[in-house]
């Protein structure tokens, strides 16, 4: 029951059916997500929304660095306390607060991007301290890439380093990919780019038809100008390192059911890893996958 009550949350994603005649409204999120950067980290404004963008990361300008920052970026419906337990991995590997950041571009996110297998208490304490109400909050890439933007940028000056990298989940690896392609000037201080279950050609929660009548499914549906565009100058590029992680089975992600979708998230020049019948989020969550895409950004 539980992983079917799972399956239904990310299908939230098509509660905001309309007819095809008009197109669908994004939803104003109940409010501001959490902000847990640290004191003298500017503060940054949602540019939909106009609240203060919330996330976590940071020690004090200009604390050391051992490894290159790495921004994670959270997918449809959540927040970016969909990472306090990859964040926990990466601490008990060696890596600081000044190397790890997130950032909540939609504001406050609810609990869709619960996993099967690994918990995440701080999070469901931290939305209840919150308030956090039942509703499903859905968006799309485009309105968010001038905020994730605006935060790699904030992140560079913040630690000093202009090299950083990405691991993104779901609908956040179609929007860091696309923030690349509009600000190709990021792509040389691109260390490497962890592409977990994106929809990059296409996702089974946007079949053929809800085009125009689901919230990012313009953009993300299988053999839409969108992904055509964002793919058409080549899927990875250099001097970047490239990983997908991915279920590839077509049985074990609901987001990508069943042969048509199954290798969805791969993308041409990269270490595409499989990881069969996975759920979505657990591909994110689960220490062992987390110690494999860790390991990639740490090579150099």
């Amino acid at each position: 029951m539980r992983r079917a009550g799972l399956v239904l949350a990310l299908l939230g994603l098509v509660v905001l059916a309309v007819p095809a005649s008009a197109k669908p409204a994004r939803t104003r999120p109940q409010g501001p997500a959490a902000v847990r950067f640290a004191k003298d980290f500017p503060a940054l404004k949602d540019s939909e929304w106009g609240f203060r963008l919330g996330g976590f990361g940071g020690v004090r300008r200009g604390a050391p660095l051992h490894h290159e920052p790495v921004i994670l970026v959270h997918g449809n419906n959540v927040d970016a306390a969909d990472w306090y337990p990859v964040r926990d991995d990466f601490r008990k590997a060696g890596w600081s607060d000044q190397e790890l950041w997130a950032l909540s571009y939609n504001g406050l996110g609810g609990s869709n991007g619960t996993a099967l297998h690994t918990a995440n208490p701080e999070r469901d304490a931290e939305h209840q301290r919150m308030g956090k109400d039942p509703v499903t909050y859905i968006t799309e890439d485009d309105v968010n890439v001038p905020d994730l933007y605006a935060f790699i940028t904030a992140v560079q000056r913040y630690t000093g380093s202009r090299r950083f990298s990405i691991a993104a989940h779901s609908l956040g690896v179609t929007l860091a990919r696309e923030t690349l392609r509009v600000h190709p000037e990021l792509r040389k201080d691109l260390v490497a780019f962890v592409g977990i279950a994106g929809a990059n050609h296409g996702t089974s929660f946007c079949p053929p038809g809800s085009e125009g009548n689901v919230v990012s499914c313009d953009e993300i549906a299988a053999g839409t100008p969108w992904l055509a565009r964002l793919n058409a100058a080549g899927e990875t590029y250099g001097p970047a390192r490239w990983m997908t992680v991915y279920d590839g089975s077509g049985a074990g992600d609901p987001a990508y059911a069943c042969p048509t979708y199954a290798q969805s998230p791969a993308l041409e020049g990269a270490d595409n890893r499989q990881f069969p019948l996975t759920y979505h989020n657990d591909l994110r969550m689960d220490p062992a996958i987390v110690a494999v895409y860790r390991g990639f950004l740490e090579h150099r």
